[in-house]
């Protein structure tokens, strides 16, 4: 993933314009606590991020927080990057755009029989990549910058 997670505590604070400590007093945790999320050392609770993302207005942080302690979730979830709302609907136009013109039509044209045979494998998979990134430019979109 693009975004370094190790950061993404650190990025929230700074972008609320706060100091370690001020950070800590608002969060209810230790400046010690945060350091160390900062560092990479420990990961917040679930509880904590949500509380960074509110006082930082960027909900995107618990997406990217989600990601970074879930294997799991870093394995499925696809890759979101934080845009400026202008940005995050053009892309998901274009997306739209892309993904209506061919992947939607191979994944019609290939589910037909109800099996993927090893010849339709390629277009499967380019048809797939269109679609996965349709669903990341969405939750660009649902986590744009200037959304209040």
């Amino acid at each position: 993933m693009e975004q370094n997670y190790r950061n993404i505590y650190r990025n929230a604070r700074t972008t609320a314009g706060l100091t370690q400590e001020r950070w800590a007093e608002v969060l209810g945790i230790s400046p010690d606590a945060v350091r160390q999320y900062e560092a990479g050392k420990i990961l917040p609770s679930d509880e904590v991020v949500l509380a960074m993302a509110e006082v930082a207005g960027q909900p995107i942080v618990g997406y990217w927080h989600l990601v970074n302690k879930s294997r799991v979730a870093g394995q499925i979830l696809p890759d979101v990057k934080s845009r400026p709302l202008s940005e995050a609907v053009l892309n998901l136009l274009i997306r739209v755009e892309d993904f209506s013109r061919g992947g939607l039509e191979d994944l019609k044209r290939l589910a037909m029989d109800g099996k993927i045979t090893s010849d339709e494998v390629v277009a499967f998979g380019e048809a797939l990549g269109e679609l996965r990134d349709l669903i990341s430019a969405a939750y660009e979109l649902e986590y744009a910058q200037g959304v209040e």
